[in-house]
């Protein structure tokens, strides 16, 4: 009799391990249809590779591949193991093309040891700029952001310089400072900056930032196209405006404390400003003091720098999420493995599949865990 309820016991665990085993399955399935963009899978750096999945996770997949700036995930080596479609056009090359390459090679020489500080353990810098170099030799510049690190594995974000607007402002802080006496124009003629005004002021119209000069009552004596662009208003109706009043309310006080620059000073804060369609723009403010108590202020619009790292945190908590209802699903799972695996009076056929749900279980919390990473806070 007692032999008979042990055969039924056994036949009923065995058959609750087989609905284990096919939940496993399952969830494996789902995982490599789409839940993620990549996982890392493997218990060594040899023998660690990409498994790319789509499909599960359209809302996620589309978001990462949409962006505008190139995504990567690097060992603390340099070795590219992850990269979006947007870097990948950078390069000129499939994703699956730079995979297991040294970021290094895609950089310019000089700028190896700069992108070696942002893979230490403790990087000192977060941001870099850099120059990428593409298959077909072509070279953009570029910053690479610092987004998240573990002790394996770097997220970086690298975002397309525009090396016009740099050149710009370079130039114009240099004609500010006195640095330049005159302009070539055409190879032959030179122009002495007294007489060269509408030269200097085509290139500052031309600026891809917001340019102000405000008088030392805080009133608009000069802005350019573009800022006028920014807030959406006819450029002559800036003139003679009060730059504080652009400000969303909250903001102009901060906006007041850097437009305080000693002279020769610079500094910089977020500000909200408003446009003419009710509507708020975010942008980065630089005041240096110039002569006669005037500010000279270079507005940058931000807003869809804004974007991308709110896209990126809800990414990073969805990410976060999913891990943690993976492993709230395998957790009884492996307590039931563990529990069958101390029975000395299994046969031979039921000691092998519970292996097999252990083997597999136990592939499926090493991907939970890799995807945990993605998300440190979680």
């Amino acid at each position: 009799m007692n032999q008979a309820i042990n055969s039924y016991e056994i036949e009923n665990q065995i058959e609750s391990l087989r609905q284990q085993l096919q939940e496993a399955e399952e969830l494996r399935h789902a995982i490599t249809h789409g839940q993620v963009d990549a996982f890392v899978v493997g218990p060594t750096d040899d023998s660690k590779r990409v498994l790319l999945l789509s499909g599960a996770y359209a809302r996620y997949r589309q978001l990462v591949e949409e962006m505008q700036q190139g995504a990567l995930t690097v060992t603390r080596s340099g070795e590219i193991m992850f990269a979006n479609h947007a870097f990948a056009a950078m390069v000129q090359l499939a994703p699956a093309d730079v995979f297991r390459v040294p970021l290094t090679r895609y950089l310019v020489p000089s700028d190896a040891g700069e992108a070696a500080t942002l893979l230490q353990p403790r990087p000192g810098k977060a941001e870099i700029k850099a120059t990428l170099r593409a298959a077909n030799g072509r070279q953009h510049p570029v910053r690479i952001n610092l987004v998240s690190a573990n002790d394996d594995f770097i997220t970086l974000l690298v975002t397309e310089r525009d090396g016009a607007e740099e050149e710009a402002g370079a130039t114009v802080e240099a004609i500010r400072t006195g640095a330049v006496d005159a302009l070539v124009i055409g190879g032959e003629q030179v122009v002495m900056l007294d007489s060269a005004q509408r030269f200097y002021q085509a290139a500052v119209d031309r600026m891809q930032q917001g340019v102000v000069i405000v008088g030392p009552q805080g009133a608009i004596a000069y802005a350019n196209q573009r800022m006028a662009t920014l807030l959406g208003v006819p450029r002559e109706r800036l003139v003679g405006a009060s730059l504080l009043k652009l400000a969303l309310n909250g903001d102009e006080a901060i906006l007041g404390s850097v437009l305080n620059a000693r002279q020769g000073a610079s500094t910089q804060a977020e500000v909200r400003l408003r446009r003419a369609n009710s509507e708020f723009v975010t942008t980065l403010v630089t005041v240096t003091a110039i002569a006669d108590g005037q500010k000279m202020c270079l507005v940058s619009d931000i807003s869809l720098q804004k974007r991308h790292e709110a896209t990126d945190e809800r990414t990073r908590k969805f990410l976060g999420m999913m891990a943690h209802e993976f492993r709230n699903i395998l957790g009884p799972i492996r307590n039931a493995v563990e529990l069958m695996k101390r029975r000395e009076d299994l046969d031979e056929e039921c000691a092998k599949m519970v292996g097999v749900v252990d083997r597999q279980s136990a592939r499926l919390l090493a991907l939970v865990e890799d995807l945990r990473s993605v998300n440190p806070k979680d």
